[in-house]
């Protein structure tokens, strides 16, 4: 989502707080509609981040390192000639309004004082950066608009910087909290989401919703009755409250993914399981990480596509290949038939003669000697045709145990498959990605990486149980093989969901007798285990857990495969906020 007024309001309290008074000394443009201004000097070091990109415009403190461009951009180098040295004096922010001035004390060619400001347009797709001059024309900006892209409101260096079009809404800054709720229930048709967004300015969708969510809970209504109003003053006083009062609750909410959903100055209610929130000290800390895991999320999203395309289309291709199998293994299912048939035949050959299609004899094979139709080749001798019954028992009788031995190596190959889809899903860095290509290459499902190419694999997961010990969680194959086959003991407890692709967990014991670890332990190492699966949504899970020196890895099985005995099992529910809180002891 883009920044809305209201948290663009404590944003601006940031800049001024950590920049107002400095100086600029350096000016760098990552990208195309990416600015970062170093600021220091009067007791101030700080740097602004501005962008201009459509899915994410902001303007904020930042504390992140960029790697600049080797060649700055021309924008670039206007803003160097134009704003190095400049004091900055001012922060603005027109009422309700998503963009922010920031007014600098520069000095011109010929050493005159002079006033430039730089305006920062957040407002998606229309987001822009532009440098004005004393007089209020435009010097230039990242975006130029001409009158072929914009009827309403041309951007071009010369022209007289204008605001955009105003939007007639009612300002929570300047309002009193009656009129504010007055004006959402003047616009009120059903939908409070609706028409808090239609009356009021410079509030985001997910403050609608904290609205919505805090009046009716998202109920719908054929009218706002006293209660609902009175909770609609209630809540717009105490937002208010904390526009005057400066008081923000940066809070940035993360899907059942772990990936950024959405962001606010204000501490968000309106979101349940599988969401969760999490809270920051400063608007620019909130930025800084809403954004950069965002991108990282996208990232890893485009990076991970090719591999599970790949998965997919080779799980296809094997269950189509499996299913074909299974349906001929049932077709050998009655190749005994074929066996007594040429046995009747042989005994029966002084009664056939060649050219008939069919015989009826006695099957002796039967307790009830009842009697059995055989069909035969016309072209073939009675004989012939016994061989030919012999014949086709055996080869089925070969297809069968072969089919046996190719069914199950296919379904071994698909539960290795299904092994890396799930390491896939959890994977949350570059270095897991790369460590299951490496993987997917050593079996010949990928090109092989480059020699120059060095992964660095991750440590595993790591969590702290409530009773001290500790657990480890491999997150791919390759580092379930290492940790069971070769980091843990033989005295440490192996876990994993029974039947379902997961990671390998191992309860590090420390030599400690099996029978004194506490119950607790064991739960926890175990939900820890089905969480960290491919059942991580179910409502129970078995978890089978055994000691680690029974544990055995069969001659040329697939990474992360072992097979065991002497095991136990665990009935649990997977829990995401067990772990998180286990891991947050590390």
């Amino acid at each position: 989502m883009a920044l809305d007024a209201l948290s663009l309001h404590f944003v601006c309290r940031e800049i001024e707080q950590a920049a107002l008074g400095g100086r600029i000394t350096k000016v760098h443009q990552l990208s195309k509609e990416e600015l970062v201004l170093t600021m220091s000097g009067a007791g101030v070091g700080c740097k602004l981040f501005l962008s201009a990109r459509a899915d994410a415009p902001r303007l904020h403190v930042t504390r992140q390192s960029y790697q600049n461009p080797q060649v700055p951009p021309m924008f670039c180098m206007l803003l160097r000639k134009h704003l190095t040295g400049g004091k900055l004096l001012a922060v603005r922010q027109p009422d309700s309004e998503r963009i922010v001035f920031l007014d600098f004390a520069c000095t011109s060619e010929i050493g005159d004082p002079v006033q430039l400001t730089l305006a920062c347009e957040i407002m998606g797709r229309h987001s822009n950066i532009i440098l004005i001059g004393e007089k209020g024309r435009i010097i230039d900006s990242v975006k130029r608009v001409d009158l072929s892209m914009s009827s309403v409101r041309q951007v071009l260096p010369g022209m007289q910087y204008q605001l955009p079009p105003a939007q007639n809404k009612l300002s929570l800054f300047t309002a009193s909290r009656e009129e504010a709720a007055q004006a959402v229930a003047d616009k009120f048709d059903g939908d409070l989401h609706r028409a808090a967004m239609k009356a009021l300015a410079g509030i985001s969708p997910v403050v609608a919703g904290e609205i919505e969510h805090y009046v009716c809970h998202w109920q719908k209504l054929d009218a706002l009755e006293k209660d609902q109003m009175d909770r609609l003053r209630f809540f717009i006083g105490n937002l208010q409250a904390v526009l005057q009062q400066g008081t923000p609750a940066p809070t940035m909410v993360l899907d059942g993914e772990k990936a950024p959903k959405d962001l606010s100055f204000l501490d968000l209610a309106q979101f349940g399981y599988p969401y969760e929130t999490r809270h920051f000290e400063t608007m620019g800390q909130l930025l800084d990480s809403y954004y950069a895991e965002r991108d990282t999320y996208h990232r890893m999203k485009q990076k991970s596509g090719d591999l599970f395309g790949l998965i997919l289309q080779k799980t296809e291709r094997i269950q189509r290949k499996l299913a074909a199998q299974r349906q001929e293994l049932l077709d050998c299912a009655d190749r005994d038939r074929y066996r007594v048939w040429g046995d009747l035949l042989s005994s029966s050959l002084y009664q056939l003669q060649k050219g008939q299609k069919s015989v009826q004899l006695q099957n002796y094979y039967s307790p009830a000697l009842e009697e059995v139709e055989i069909p035969l080749d016309p072209r073939l001798t009675p004989a012939q045709n016994a061989q030919h019954c012999y014949k086709k028992y055996k080869k089925l009788d070969t297809a069968e145990k072969k089919l046996r031995g190719l069914i199950e190596q296919g379904q071994q190959e698909l539960d290795y498959l299904e092994s890396v889809f799930d390491s896939l899903t959890r994977a949350t860095g570059e270095d897991d990605l790369a460590q299951i290509r490496q993987e997917l290459a050593g079996q010949g499902y990928v090109k092989r990486l480059h020699a120059k190419v060095k992964t660095r694999p991750r440590d595993p997961l790591k969590f702290v149980l409530d009773d001290g010990y500790t657990v480890l969680v491999g997150r791919n194959n390759l580092q379930n093989d290492q940790l069971t086959l070769r980091t843990a003991e033989r005295w440490d407890i192996w876990f994993h969901t029974k039947s379902i692709p997961g990671s390998h967990v191992i309860l590090l014991t420390g030599g400690e007798d099996f029978d004194a670890i506490p119950e607790r332990a064991f739960t926890q190492a175990a939900i820890i285990a089905a969480t960290h699966s491919k059942a991580g949504p179910a409502a129970q899970v078995t978890v089978d857990y055994t000691l680690v020196k029974n544990i055995k890895k069969p001659p040329a099985a697939k990474p992360g495969m072992v097979i065991f005995d002497q095991n136990y099992s665990a009935y649990v529910t997977p829990d995401r906020a067990l772990c998180d809180r286990l891991a947050a002891n590390t």
